[in-house]
Parts: C-alpha cells; structure tokens; sequence
C-alpha cells in the first residue's frame, strides 16, 4: 500500500510541477468520463450510461466480441476476435442490455443505441494467437458523435505510466460474457478484480507471460467467454480530472474460465495504437 501510495503521489507531483503532463498523453482529452465508482465488488450489471466506451461485436446476428471506444473513428478490441470472422462486422455502441431495444432503468431511458459496421481491421502485425501481440483497432463506417451513453474510453501513451499501472491492486472490468459455464450475459457486467503479479501468472499458464501482459482475477472475480476484446482499467486522478483509463484488454482465459485471466497491458502498444490512428484516421 506504501508503495502505490507513493507512486500516486509521485505522478501528482510532476503532475502540478508540469513535468509530466499526463494529459498531453492521453489520445483523446474528452475520455473515459463515467458513473463507475470504486466501490464494485465482484460482478453486478452496469448502470445506465456507466461504461459508455462499450462496444459491442456482433456478425451474422450472433455477439462475438467487446471492445472500447477510443476516439470518433476506432475502436480498440483483441485481435483474436477477427482470427475466424469473414462476416461482415457489426459494432453496437451505447449499448446496455441486448435483450432490449431501448435500455430503461427505475428513473429514465438512455438514448437509443447506435450501429456501425467495420470498414477495416487493423491487426498488431506479429499477432499470431491470444498469447501475444493480442490487439487489434477497426475503424468504422462513419465519425461517431459522442453523447450522454457515447464516449471514448482514456487510453495513455507514455510509457512512463508502466510503474503506476504495476501498482495498482484492483482493476475493473466489464463485457457481456459468460456469467457461467453455460451462460452469457444480455446485460453489460462490471467486476472488480485482483491484480495478479507476472510471475505467479507465468506459473499459472505455462508460457511466458511478460510485461506485455497484466494478469488480473481470482476464483470469486473473473472473466468469462464472451468477454474477449473488452477493457481492463481503473479511474485515475490527473490533477482536479478524474477519468477511467484502459490499461488493459481481454485476451486469454483457462478453461474452465473461473480465476486468473491474461490481458494485453494497452501501454506497450500505445505506440502502434498512436501510429495506426493517425496513419489512417482520413479515408
């Protein structure tokens, strides 16, 4: 606890000294805004307009995949998802319970979800399997607009942000997968799970798991099937701007799924993230 103590106060004191101005970091500054709290225990469905990067894959009429909105035109998922899909590719956005057209709570209805298809595939280009170089960006058919159930998720770009994330002893994630064995959710799921360190993971998958991965989760927190491509991360503080950042990605899971999963750690492909969205953020 000291120790994450102390990097959090040490990232607030550059911070205020302008040093390490975080923000100029972040590829998109109006991010990862949410009603999400710290106070997540295990697994309960998200509220209205909590998480509202979502995004939800689907081909052929059948959800595949989640992913995260990272700026008006991309979309951030794992590139496993795309290994067998020839489909034309759906992404779902603003999305809560998928088993309803229009998504109420006891107090009000969030705006209609919004459809868009995917116009390309961007694959990290050494991706071969889920155990490494698992990320992947679309881009979709058309700018997105943002709105009260629309918005981008916080991805960081500098490096320097490794230490922090390493820190961190909870991390949140959210899908639509399976909430057991047999079952998947219609409802979006939030979790808050355990960070798990490399080298208890390692010994847990049998191949190396490096400081391209974050392992996180435990036998009463986890990530099912279905949860594949969706976004790991936790809210962070810059200054007087709170914002939730993505630090990680759902990539590989045991079978059965229940306890420690792998992600891909986001920061060690900001770089490709960065260079890939700007390369082609124009038709």
């Amino acid at each position: 606890m000291k120790q994450a103590l102390s990097v959090v106060l040490l990232v607030f004191f550059n911070l205020r000294n302008r040093d390490f101005t975080a923000l100029s970091y972040l590829l998109d500054n109006n991010c990862g805004q949410s009603k999400y709290t710290n106070r997540i225990s295990g697994g309960i469905n998200a509220d209205l307009n909590a998480v509202p990067w979502m995004a939800y894959f689907h081909a052929n009429g059948k959800f595949f995949c989640g992913g995260s909105l990272v700026n008006h035109w991309f979309v951030l998922t794992a590139a496993h998802c795309f290994k067998q899909n020839d489909f034309t590719i759906y992404v779902r956005l603003g999305e809560n319970d998928a088993s309803q057209f229009y998504d109420c709570d006891d107090f009000e209805c969030a705006p209609l979800h919004s459809e868009f298809w995917v116009v390309k595939k961007f694959l990290y280009p050494y991706f071969k399997t889920a155990h490494y170089y698992d990320v992947a960006l679309v881009k979709l058919n058309q700018f997105v607009k943002y709105s009260k159930n629309i918005q981008p998720v916080c991805v960081i770009l500098d490096w320097r942000w490794q230490g922090y994330v390493d820190s961190i002893q909870n991390l949140m994630v959210t899908g639509w997968g399976a909430k057991d064995i047999t079952e998947k959710s219609d409802k979006l799921q939030l979790a808050k799970l355990p960070q798990v360190d490399r080298l208890t993971c390692r010994s847990r998958f049998g191949y190396n798991v490096d400081r391209t991965h974050i392992c996180a989760g435990d036998g009463a927190h986890y990530v099912g099937k279905g949860d594949s491509g969706g976004p790991l991360g936790a809210m962070v503080n810059f200054g007087l701007y709170r914002a939730f950042v993505q630090f990680g990605i759902v990539s590989h899971l045991r079978q059965p799924f229940y306890g420690v999963s792998v992600f891909t750690n986001v920061l060690s492909y900001a770089s490709w993230i960065n260079h890939t969205i700007v390369t082609h953020k124009s038709f």
